[in-house]
């Protein structure tokens, strides 16, 4: 069986995760993590972490201390995830339209495509979008928006 946590995983590419469901501590903001984290923001505004449909993330019984509150880590998610898409300015509903629409990464548009691996990785992009439009893709991407 095929490791499946994301805290190893080197290459989204090669992922075998089928992105229904991640734990706070895998996240990696990884393509297909984005596209989990903008279809529950929903949930995750409201201070709640989606339901494992596994139910795997069932704690009851157990009794455990922390540190901070309980909607802390979706709140720090789903705000890092919009500060990312902020900085395509408007550029980013496109990916949030498609996400809402049902699409996939097999299906986004070019231009979704584009926003989501820039808006992807452990940290945000230090350049500004369509510079990084014109660096990685030339000047055909930057055409699109």
């Amino acid at each position: 069986m095929p490791d499946l946590d994301c805290r190893t995983c080197k290459r989204w590419r090669d992922c075998k995760h089928d992105g229904s469901w991640f734990h706070y501590g895998q996240i990696r903001f990884c393509p297909l993590q984005i596209i989990w984290i903008v279809s529950s923001s929903e949930t995750l505004r409201a201070g709640d972490w989606p339901k494992d449909p596994d139910g795997s993330d069932d704690s009851r019984g157990s009794r455990q201390v922390h540190s901070e509150g309980y909607f802390v880590g979706a709140v720090i998610v789903i705000s890092e995830v919009e500060a990312r898409l902020k900085r395509t300015h408007n550029n980013g509903e496109l990916l949030v339209t498609q996400i809402e629409d049902g699409r996939t990464l097999s299906n986004f548009s070019d231009g979704a495509r584009a926003i989501l691996v820039y808006v992807s990785g452990r940290r945000r992009k230090r350049i500004a979008f369509r510079r990084w439009l014109r660096v990685v893709y030339g000047r055909s991407k930057t055409a699109l928006f």
